[in-house]
């Protein structure tokens, strides 16, 4: 049976020996807000916890570990995201312009996500991997979310990026279903806050 995601043990478990070529069903669920937090944050948050065990394996197996390249850490980017989506509160992140660290911020998280997965059983294609992680993952519907708020953006630059970046257009339908690649929204301004005026996650 393959890997399913929504289930990870807090020790990642050794691959099985004969994984063939069985289904790579990796179904997600999306708990509820424990905190005052949106559930996809929660919900996005838990699954990076939960794939962390398996990047460790497959790091220890001799493989390069994951290197991030966004000014901010993935919880921090999963935090951003959700702070952006319900407030439109931006964090700060200096001089770094917001198309640019949401860029990043996505690639990582979409990095990370792959990257976990290749340590557990099975031998998924990589259309197979990217079917499970747009369709499946709490990060994805984040980064849809992120996307459908951003497409309001004064800037043709993160219009532009939430439109045709983001996310692939064959996943589009699903995360960002209300969304034309090509059509303006109304423009939306942003509020930037000190990082260290937020409340902290409890």
């Amino acid at each position: 049976q393959g890997p399913v995601l929504d289930d990870f043990p807090d020790d990642a478990p050794a691959p099985a020996a004969e994984a063939g070529d069985a289904a790579w069903s990796c179904p997600t669920s999306f708990p509820t807000a424990a905190d005052d937090r949106p559930a996809l944050v929660v919900a996005a948050l838990d699954e990076i916890a939960r794939l962390e065990p398996w990047l460790e394996q497959r790091v220890s197996s001799g493989h390069p570990d994951f290197a991030p390249i966004a000014p901010l850490s993935l919880r921090e980017v999963v935090e951003a995201f959700g702070a952006l989506i319900e407030d439109g509160v931006l964090p700060d992140v200096g001089e770094i312009p917001l198309q640019e660290w949401v860029r990043l911020g996505c690639d990582d998280l979409h990095g990370f996500a792959i990257e976990a997965s290749k340590a557990q059983p099975g031998r998924p294609s990589a259309r197979e991997r990217e079917d499970w992680f747009w369709n499946e993952t709490a990060i994805a519907h984040l980064i849809g979310a992120t996307a459908t708020a951003l497409v309001a953006d004064e800037s043709p630059l993160v219009q532009g990026l939430a439109r045709r970046a983001m996310v692939p257009r064959i996943y589009m339908s699903t995360l960002m279903p209300d969304v034309d690649p090509f059509i303006l929204r109304e423009r939306r301004t942003w509020r930037s806050i000190p990082s260290t005026a937020r409340s902290a996650p409890t």
